[in-house]
């Protein structure tokens, strides 16, 4: 007599991330929220009126407050995705037009300050793409999409190099993503409401 192993189907349901949640739409969240395990991930402590607004979510959707210019939220991230796993989806919002950092005072803005608005984007972009890639397994059609502003007269020469910075390593990345069976996309618009 020989037994053939059962694969055993797993009745858990893959998570979806959305990080950067606030340089996001209302309308990307609401859409967000119709994936059955939507974890929402961003810089909340300041402005609790991103999960009161008008996403209504079911009792699987989580919201954190992370930080991804540091270590501390990185790592926190990083270990929630490998927690929440299998993970079919990631959304990463970069921001591109700080507040801080206007074209009006771009030229007297510290070096130390504008420093740390490309660090932010280059260090989320970098961290979000290796750890979404550890977690996201090839046969279940998971990928991830990058997202920037589109507003490129409200640019300063900093957020226009950024933007071309994210669009050669999305590029590079997604051929790379591709032979592993994996999706990685690039999408520009109207990000912050």
């Amino acid at each position: 007599m020989t037994l053939t192993p059962v694969k055993q189907e797993s009745s858990v349901a893959a998570s979806g991330f959305w990080i950067g949640v606030e340089s996001m739409t209302v309308e990307a969240l609401t859409m967000a929220a119709s994936h059955p395990r939507p974890v929402f991930c961003g810089r909340l402590s300041s402005d609790r009126s991103l999960q009161a607004a008008d996403v209504e979510t079911d009792a699987q959707a989580e919201w954190h407050d992370i930080a991804l210019d540091s270590a501390v939220g990185q790592g926190y991230l990083l270990d929630l995705m490998r927690q929440r796993g299998p993970v079919d989806h990631v959304v990463l919002a970069l921001d591109l037009l700080p507040s801080q950092i206007d074209l009006n005072n771009a030229l007297t803005t510290s070096l130390d300050s504008v420093l740390a608005e490309a660090r932010q984007v280059i260090e989320g972009l970098i961290v979000v793409t290796r750890g979404a890639e550890a977690v996201m397994e090839s046969g279940i059609g998971a990928g991830m999409t990058v997202l920037y502003p589109d507003k490129a007269e409200l640019m300063t020469p900093l957020a226009q190099g950024l933007r071309a910075f994210i669009q050669e390593f999305v590029a590079a990345e997604a051929e790379r993503w591709a032979a592993l069976g994996l999706s990685l996309a690039l999408r520009s618009g109207s990000l912050v409401d």
